[in-house]
C-alpha cells in the first residue's frame, strides 16, 4: 500500500474587487507550478476567502477570474520537515 505525499502548504487569501469589496463566487486556480498540477480551482466564499493546497513547495502563480476582472498573484511555499505540518501561505488578490 502506498501513500501520497503530505501537501506542502495550504495557500489561502482572499479575492478583493476593486473598490476592496470582497468578491463572493470568483475562481482562482494555479496558472504555474513546480510541478505538474490538477485542473482545479477554488470558489470564494461570501467573504471573498479561497484555499487551495500546494501539493510541493515552490513558486506558485494564481490566477483569479470574476465578475469584474483578473488578478494574478505569485506565492512562495517553503520546504519544511517532512512530518511538520503544511505550511499556510497567505495570498490576496484585487481584481482589476
Amino acid at each position: 500500500m502506498s501513500t501520497s505525499p503530505a501537501p506542502a502548504g495550504v495557500i489561502r487569501g482572499t479575492v478583493r474587487d476593486a473598490a476592496g469589496a470582497p468578491v463572493a463566487g470568483a475562481r482562482v486556480a494555479f496558472a504555474d507550478g513546480p510541478v505538474p498540477l490538477p485542473d482545479v480551482a477554488a470558489v470564494t466564499d461570501g467573504e471573498g476567502r479561497f484555499a487551495l493546497t500546494a501539493p510541493a513547495a515552490g513558486t506558485y502563480t494564481l490566477a483569479c477570474r470574476a465578475d469584474g476582472g483578473t488578478a494574478t498573484t505569485r506565492v512562495r511555499v517553503a520546504a519544511g520537515p517532512a512530518a511538520a505540518r503544511p505550511e499556510d501561505v497567505r495570498a490576496d488578490l484585487r481584481l482589476g
